[in-house]
This record gives structure tokens, C-alpha cells and sequence, in this order.
């Protein structure tokens, strides 16, 4: 099933990827946290220092704020340009498994069809074997009569089927064999 194989290496690898992306991401935001707070204790101490009535944030720190927002922003991105590309292997991967397992099922459809003939063949060679049955009976009591026509004693023909309905044969049999403790 080499189909199936190559999609499921690719899912492997970005899923891999994803979950490498994903402790990048954590990583980088925890620094821009770490960053961020920094920002804002350097400008709490400046605004403290400065003890201005009107408060004006320098032109370098929201610049820097705004590219790691922006930073952050194109992390996000690259995670959802990901996850595009996982999707199509995902589908892949369903429909190859969709594509296994129907033929799964159709193989053992097969197979069971295959079971039903067999028995049906069996029941039908059993039939065979009832009919070659009555044949040997009717040949042993026409041995038996040729006996007693010579004078000699007749020989008990062994016991016959109590009848000539193939199923309730078979289910006598059943019955007979169990019995014995053989199904």
C-alpha cells in the first residue's frame, strides 16, 4: 500500500513541523511578553523620571512594539499556511483508508460467497450420496433375494432412511452426529 504510505510520511513530517512551529510560537511570544513588559517598565521609569504632566510615548519603542506584534502576526500565518497544507494529506490519508477498507470488505464478500457454494455443492453431493444410498440398498435386497432363492438364509439388510426428503435427512444426520458428541 505504497499510496497511503507517502501521505502518511508527509502528515508525520508537518504534523512534526506544526508541533515544532507551535513551541517556536509559545517561545517567541513568551519573549515578546518578556519584551513588552520591559518596554513598559523603561517607560513607567522615564515617565516617573520625567514627572510630565502630558505623557508622550517615544517613537523607537512603539516601533519596536508594532514589529514584534508584527512578527507575531506572520508566526500566526506560517501556523495557518500549515495547517493548509496538512489538510489535503489528511483527505488523502481518509480516502486511502476509505479505498483499503472497501476493498477489505469487498474481498470478504467474496470469500463469503465462496462459503455459501461450498455448501450448497456440499448439499448437493450429499444428494448424490442419498441417491447411490437407495441404489446399494436395492442391489443388497436383490443379493438377499438370490440368497433365499438358493436356499440359503437372507442377511439383515442394514437400516434405510426413513425417508426420501433430502432436508430432513440432513437434519436426522445432524441430529445423529451430535449425538455422538461430534459437532
Amino acid at each position: 500500500m505504497t499510496v497511503a504510505t507517502t501521505p502518511i510520511e508527509q502528515l508525520a513530517k508537518l504534523i512534526g513541523d506544526d508541533a515544532q512551529l507551535d513551541e517556536r510560537i509559545r517561545e517567541t511570544q513568551a519573549a515578546l511578553t518578556l519584551v513588552k513588559r520591559r518596554v513598559s517598565e523603561t517607560l513607567a521609569q522615564h515617565y516617573i523620571a520625567t514627572r510630565e504632566v502630558r505623557i508622550q510615548m517615544p517613537e523607537d519603542l512603539m516601533r519596536e512594539e508594532q514589529s514584534y506584534e508584527r512578527l507575531l502576526q506572520a508566526l500566526q500565518d506560517m501556523k495557518s499556511e500549515i495547517a493548509k497544507q496538512i489538510r489535503p494529506v489528511e483527505e488523502q490519508i481518509i480516502q486511502a483508508n476509505v479505498d483499503h477498507l472497501r476493498q477489505s470488505f469487498s474481498q470478504e464478500s467474496r470469500r463469503l460467497s465462496k462459503c455459501i457454494e461450498e455448501v450448497d455443492d456440499n448439499i448437493l453431493a450429499c444428494r448424490q450420496y442419498l441417491q447411490e444410498h437407495e441404489r446399494i440398498r436395492s442391489s443388497l435386497s436383490g443379493i438377499n433375494q438370490k440368497l433365499t432363492q438358493l436356499g440359503a438364509e437372507g442377511i439383515q439388510i442394514p437400516d434405510g432412511l426413513d425417508t426420501s426428503d433430502i432436508g430432513e435427512i440432513v437434519r436426522q444426520r445432524i441430529e445423529h452426529l451430535r449425538s455422538q458428541g461430534k459437532i
